[in-house]
């Protein structure tokens, strides 16, 4: 998503300060050998981080709403909804035309 001053954004959240705040996670591996994302933000890298990630993550929940099925239940855990939103936040922040 672009503004209207041509500053990009991902998630509502300015390219930049998002691309900090993920260079301070690290990634380790869980017991059972899951990938397990960590890392302590600053206020001002936690708080534009965590708002891009609701946003997406609402995006998600709301398609899920229309995809969701009396027979078949929910289409993803959300834990696999945070997972994927994760993902997201990372494809349009490194596919953005200012990348």
């Amino acid at each position: 998503m672009i503004d209207n001053t041509n500053n990009a954004e991902v998630g509502g959240e300015p390219c930049e300060l998002l691309r900090r705040a993920i260079a301070r996670l690290t990634m380790t591996r869980g017991p059972n050998g899951e990938g397990v994302l960590a890392g302590k933000l600053p206020q001002e890298l936690a708080e534009p981080f965590t708002r891009a990630l609701m946003r997406i993550e609402a995006e998600q929940l709301l398609n899920d709403a229309d995809l969701l099925k009396a027979t078949i239940g929910e289409t993803r855990t959300q834990s696999e909804r945070r997972a994927d939103a994760f993902t997201a936040l990372v494809r349009r922040l490194y596919e953005s035309p200012t990348a």
